[in-house]
């Protein structure tokens, strides 16, 4: 792994997730992850994605709630990167789900742990960060 070309990936990498969650596509945004995959919840609880099929619902649910919820797009800041070996990163960022007009409906922030494979970076866990650090 390059460290100097690799924030550079990175981003890549999450400007290509915010092209696919723009389609409100659950198997187009599901093609970031691996299976099996691993996620835990805004309310804190732990999901197993065992299938390509189950992660495709899983998003799907999703961005339909945040579609009639009155999303139209999204976007990322404050990207952190972390190598960890020579195959694996974790990125942390914080989203902005965005209205229409451009303002924000809701923030958070996330971290993925992400593996480089053949067919480039895939999301093996994300972590919504719950609550604030103590």
């Amino acid at each position: 792994m390059n460290a100097r070309s690799l924030p550079g990936e990175i981003v890549g990498f999450f400007d290509d997730f915010v092209e696919a969650f723009g389609s409100f596509s659950g198997a187009r945004i599901a093609t970031r992850y691996l299976v099996p995959g691993v996620a835990v919840r805004g309310d804190g609880s732990i999901q197993c994605l065992q299938s390509r099929p189950e992660i495709e619902c899983f998003f799907q649910v999703a961005v339909d709630a945040y579609h009639r919820d009155g999303c139209r797009g999204i976007r990322f800041k404050d990207l952190d990167v972390v190598p960890m070996g020579g195959r694996s990163v974790l990125g942390t960022v914080t989203w902005e789900l965005l209205r229409e007009e451009g303002s924000v409906l809701k923030q958070w922030r996330q971290s993925y742990n992400l593996v480089r494979v053949e067919a480039g970076w895939q999301i093996l866990a994300s972590t919504y960060h719950v609550g604030e650090p103590r």
